[in-house]
């Protein structure tokens, strides 16, 4: 595993644990770094052709999106803002960076009639027991080459993780042996300690022939779902476990824009309580993927009544901006309480 790849996870956890809330803004989402051979331009051409496939699947949330390169035949130049090169300092490894134009990406995906996941998405608190040779461990949030694996595959999807401390508290409410047994009732309780809006545990063994096999399951909204993955190697049983557990949030978050066929959606929001919640209030509503358009009808004090042109269901759009927590439901129909924080 290369040291690049090990200092980029350190910056990405590092960056989880000063996150405000449960949801995560993922900043990086329409930036990637693939390896390329040489600085020279068929170099290049393939190096941007692997980071559009992979920008599209982090955006997306489905490897499904990559079918878009033979269905629009997209030119990665044209969906680019900036690249740079860097070397690792280990093994020299020469590394394309690549930023793409994050409202080209958004439209291509929505031309194609793909859904569009945007920057807010699920905290992910990952339990994970892994089994090399005669010894079981936990991984935590202390670097290791096994974690390191798994946070590439997670990051490569845009899925923000969290890794527990595995201090004194950790390891008395779930000993490994718990979670390789998959005893749910001891990983919910171990995991109240931490904010996340899902947990992610299983194990991760050797299989035999070469193969290796990850055997877990997702909590979320209440209710727990298998994942299950045999790959030839480790890192790509994690791609593996990455793929379904993105595939399982895009389904819900992810919009698919639809055609309008009413009008606007009406909003009160209560709690506006100044010109710079009223600023903020009104950025963050237009930052969602699935609002087009954000109109203020009337302001009484420290409310506000929108009117909301809207690309999806509203039950679709509520689902997301709740993830965050900054707009609360109140005792009121149709109206929410604002968090300026």
């Amino acid at each position: 595993m290369r040291t690049a790849a090990l200092l980029t996870c350190w910056f990405w956890c590092g960056w989880l644990w000063t996150a405000a809330a449960q949801a995560v803004t993922v900043s990086d989402l329409y930036q990637v770094s693939v390896m390329v051979q040489d600085q020279t331009e068929n170099s290049r051409n393939q190096g941007l052709q692997q980071a559009l496939q992979q920008v599209l699947v982090k955006v997306s949330g489905s490897r499904d999106s990559v079918q878009l390169l033979q269905q629009a035949s997209p030119s990665p130049q044209q969906l680019v803002e900036s690249f740079s090169y860097r070397r690792d300092p280990v093994d020299d490894a020469l590394l394309l960076q690549v930023q793409f134009a994050s409202n080209l990406i958004d439209q291509l995906l929505i031309d194609a009639g793909q859904p569009v996941w945007g920057q807010t998405r699920p905290l992910l608190l990952v339990w994970q027991a892994v089994e090399e040779g005669p010894l079981r461990m936990l991984l935590g949030q202390d670097v290791s080459l096994w974690r390191v694996q798994a946070d590439r595959a997670m990051h490569e999807r845009g899925l923000p993780v969290l890794w527990p401390t595995l201090d004194l508290e950790d390891e008395i409410a779930l000993p490994v042996e718990a979670v390789w047994g998959s005893f749910r009732d001891r990983i919910i309780d171990a995991s109240q300690r931490y904010r996340h809006d899902a947990i992610l545990a299983g194990r991760l063994a050797a299989a035999g022939n070469g193969q290796w096999r990850y055997d877990g399951q997702l909590w979320h909204q209440q209710q727990w779902r298998p994942i299950s993955v045999v790959a030839n190697d480790a890192g790509a049983a994690m791609q593996g476990v990455a793929d379904q557990v993105a595939r399982y949030f895009a389904a819900r978050y992810a919009v698919r824009r639809q055609v309008q066929t009413s009008g606007g959606f009406s909003l009160a929001v209560d709690g506006v309580a100044s010109f710079a919640d009223y600023q903020m209030l009104l950025r963050y509503l237009k930052a969602n993927v699935a609002i087009d358009e954000v109109q203020v009808l009337a302001a009484n004090g420290p409310q506000l009544q929108l009117e909301l042109q809207l690309a999806a269901p509203w039950p679709q759009v509520w689902g997301v901006l709740s993830l965050d927590k900054r707009l609360q439901q109140t005792e009121q129909p149709g109206v929410v309480q604002w968090q300026s924080r």
